[in-house]
């Protein structure tokens, strides 16, 4: 989470009580003031990752507005891109919870994802005191950390995505879903990733299998999944031009390897003409934070040592899973269908230099 203090500042008044927790290392608690506590939460290792959730809880005097988003806490973000965000107001209870324990899911997970940031008590009992009973959403977060057994790897991540649609009835073999995924990051993508991220989008458990992964059938098949990411010509094209595309990112190196499946990338065209986008979306509708790497929804394989599965997650990250009926209006910021790109066009990379 990138946060711009002065703009924080600006929108609450010095004596509002506020949390804020940001990327950054080490992990350590900072008071700042009486009414001001920053939070760098612990990440897996010490080279990799980021912690990148977009996750507002507004306490007011009769509800709670809980935000999640793919927005930072700053002007720029809010003003110049394009970003989307899940919004919902939960009312005062009568009586409160008096533990984590009976809270209804939507809450519980969040609050277990305030307990692993190490979020102090005053702050995560709050939840407590309001009615998340007719909660709209499922929440799937990412934690930075290794979480392995068949308690475990099922909780974060992408493995939590497939519980999720399994859950709500959405996964279906017979019918294995056409999958869009429109990010503003990308990692250095290949098949074998496409394959396991579309088997949980089918809502399927990768290692129910007697622990072994289902491979595809031919290796170079790919799975039914577009990328919508913004080519270089809409960059360049953009109000806002190159400068504005500092939050776009992808390697040129990942970009022109050989293994990288440049036939699943359509370019990301705002509504809004020549807006950049910074919103992460997924089509069967899930809103987030998680950008299409593997740092942001885990790599799953099996423990050398306790042959159980596991799931390796680099970032933080968090979104919202929405099911779509037949009649709903689909709130996606980009023109669909999304553009494949052309044979002469390449994808945005910030340390590139085309000729």
């Amino acid at each position: 989470m990138v946060v711009s203090t002065d703009w924080i500042e600006a929108q609450f008044p010095s004596d509002i009580n506020l949390c804020i927790i940001l990327h950054g290392r080490p992990a350590m608690t900072r008071q700042l003031g009486p009414n001001r506590v920053f939070i760098m939460p612990p990440m897996k290792d010490e080279r990799f990752g980021v912690f990148h959730p977009k996750l507002m809880l507004l306490v007011h005097e009769s509800s709670l507005r809980v935000v999640i988003g793919s927005a930072n806490l700053e002007r720029y973000d809010y003003n110049d891109l394009e970003n989307v965000v899940f919004i919902q107001d939960f009312p005062l209870l009568t009586k409160h919870v008096d533990s984590a324990d009976r809270l209804p899911e939507f809450a519980r997970e969040i609050y277990d994802l305030l307990c692993h940031m190490h979020v102090p008590s005053s702050v995560k009992t709050e939840l407590f005191k309001y009615d998340f009973s007719r909660a709209k959403a499922r929440v799937v977060a990412s934690v930075s950390g290794v979480f392995e057994g068949d308690d475990q790897y099922k909780r974060y991540g992408h493995a939590r995505l497939a519980q999720v649609i399994k859950d709500i009835g959405a996964a279906d073999p017979s019918r294995p879903p056409q999958v869009e995924m429109q990010t503003s990051s990308l990692g250095g993508l290949n098949i074998s990733y496409l394959h396991e991220l579309h088997r949980t989008f089918s809502g399927m458990d990768p290692y129910a299998n007697g622990g072994k992964t289902p491979r595809q059938s031919k290796t170079n098949e790919l799975p039914p999944i577009d990328i919508v990411y913004p080519s270089r010509d809409t960059v360049e094209d953009s109000v806002l031009g190159p400068p504005g595309a500092g939050t776009i990112c992808l390697n040129t190196s990942s970009w022109r390897k050989s293994t990288f499946p440049k036939q699943v990338m359509c370019d990301a065209i705002s509504h809004r003409e020549g807006t950049l986008m910074h919103s992460k979306v997924c089509m069967m509708l899930y809103i987030k934070s998680h950008n299409a790497t593997m740092g942001a929804w885990g790599k799953l394989s099996l423990s050398k040592n306790s042959k159980k599965p596991k799931m390796a997650i680099n970032n933080w990250e968090l979104g919202v899973v929405l099911p779509l009926y037949e009649d709903s209006n689909i709130p996606v910021t980009y023109v669909r269908p999304p553009p494949r790109y052309k044979p002469s066009q390449n994808a945005w990379t910030q340390d590139a230099e085309w000729s």
